[in-house]
């Protein structure tokens, strides 16, 4: 605890803070005032004052404008007090305690002898142990912390190289559209000659045209070498200017596309986002999955049983469980369940009632409060009674396996299973799941006709992972 900052009890050094106190004189002093008592007082001990040192006892009354000796207890509030608390006009800083239950310090002295050897004995107790429970949560510490930062390394190495593939197919996709384009659309030069064309043409017009000036007679073999001239030339620009209508007509409304699309693209970073998880995993009930559950912690038969439908559904041995969204920590509202429980992937949802009634269901579907009725045409979704150890799977396999509406919990099939706005309240309806003329459904919460509503004392989420 750090102590207060006094200051120096003369009066002409009261603004100097203190460094040492006399319980002798009890006086604080400044630097200057502790070098004169210890010369003049040389029997008397002060004591150095520390930061981290409790503050001195003075056998003064604490409160303000008190400074008097404290000679009584309040017992009301386990303190010490002087005359000024207890004085019966309250007034100012007097007469605090004026209404407790008070007594002189003689009074309570027996009391507080007994009670400070119940205390060391508790403190004694306390010893013994304490220190290997401090040496124990240091070696846990120091082994969670090492695992820590082994996973770090395992997640980095993991990410860099997803990070690696994907850079070097980026660089395989640049590459290949490079030679396709070229293969296609030719390349720069190409451009850069034709755009040379018109003037070439311009110019073997004014060669022409000026040929008309040579005297064919005297210059017969300038005159044929240079309509050759012109002729190879006006052959090679036709071929190019045929070459160029021919693409713009072929290529006038092709266009390179990359795939995926933008909603595959979507699609591929929701994955990434959901990349990868941590579990972590309570060695001493590693067998139970759900010792994080209130509902069915203690029921081997329940939780074997929800494990080995949800095994049986996704055709898979090994599953494992992870506690996301739990109603009594994370909130009763359906905007809490969707902050937590949107788009974790496969998903179990256990629901205990006010009259202890433990249902719920599973879905490999996403739970998102913007996707509206989802259909499952894999038939993996189902739901069931814990009560009577009962599973339900959809009558019409087309027929609504999930609901995900905002002000809305969960919703199995068209309410047959459904937890509103507020989730402490739900309502059952056959329809997607069970047929209600037979009442089947309503064997969820022991009810008859066609809807029923219940109270719910607890709602879990827990993210499948296999």
């Amino acid at each position: 605890m750090n102590i207060k900052s006094n200051k120096c009890s003369f009066e002409e050094h009261g603004n100097i803070d203190a460094i040492s106190y006399c319980r002798l004189c009890k006086v604080y002093m400044c630097n200057k005032c502790e070098v004169f008592h210890s010369k003049l007082l040389k029997n008397h001990q002060s004591i150095i004052l520390g930061k981290n040192e409790e503050e001195i006892f003075t056998g003064l009354c604490e409160e303000e404008n008190h400074q008097i000796k404290l000679e009584f207890f309040c017992k009301t509030h386990n303190k010490l007090c002087c005359a000024f608390c207890l004085c019966k006009i309250k007034k100012k800083e007097r007469g605090t305690h004026k209404d407790c239950d008070a007594c002189d310090m003689e009074d309570i002295k027996e009391e507080k002898l007994n009670k400070l050897k119940e205390n060391i004995k508790i403190l004694e107790n306390l010893s013994d142990g304490l220190q290997e429970s401090i040496d124990k949560f240091k070696n846990i510490y120091e082994k969670m912390n090492e695992n820590k930062e082994k996973l770090k390394v395992q997640i980095q190495k993991v990410f860099t190289k997803i990070r690696n593939e994907l850079n070097n197919r980026e660089e395989e996709i640049l590459l290949d559209l490079d030679k396709k384009f070229e293969n296609l659309f030719f390349n720069e030069n190409y451009i850069k000659e034709m755009e040379k064309l018109p003037n070439i043409i311009k110019k073997l017009i004014e060669k022409g045209n000026s040929l008309d000036k040579i005297d064919i007679n005297k210059e017969l073999s300038l005159y044929i070498q240079e309509c050759i001239n012109i002729e190879n030339n006006l052959k090679d620009i036709s071929i190019d200017y045929d070459n160029l209508k021919k693409f713009n007509n072929n290529y006038d409304n092709f266009e390179i596309k990359f795939f995926p699309k933008e909603e595959d693209k979507n699609e591929l970073i929701k994955e990434i986002k959901n990349f990868g998880q941590l579990i972590f995993l309570n060695k001493k009930n590693k067998d139970n999955l759900f010792f994080s559950s209130t509902i069915i912690n203690n029921d081997i038969d329940k939780q074997n049983c929800v494990l080995n439908w949800i095994k049986e559904k996704v055709n898979k041995n090994e599953i494992n469980i992870e506690l996301i969204f739990k109603m009594s920590q994370n909130g009763y509202k359906s905007e809490d369940f969707h902050k937590y429980c949107d788009n974790i992937g496969p998903s179990l949802s256990l629901v205990k009632t006010t009259k202890n009634k433990l249902f719920g269901g599973f879905t490999p579907l996403n739970w998102n409060k913007q996707f509206g009725f989802l259909f499952d045409p894999s038939n993996q979704t189902f739901i069931f009674s814990l009560n009577l150890m009962k599973k339900y799977d959809i009558i019409n396999q087309m027929g609504i396996a999930i609901k995900c509406l905002g002000n809305y919990g969960i919703i199995f099939g068209n309410h047959d299973i459904a937890l509103k706005e507020n989730m402490k309240n739900g309502c059952i309806y056959a329809n997607s799941y069970c047929n209600f003329l037979s009442n089947e459904n309503l064997e969820l919460t022991g009810g008859k006709g066609e809807t029923e509503n219940f109270e719910t004392e607890e709602l879990e989420v827990y993210k499948v992972i296999y």
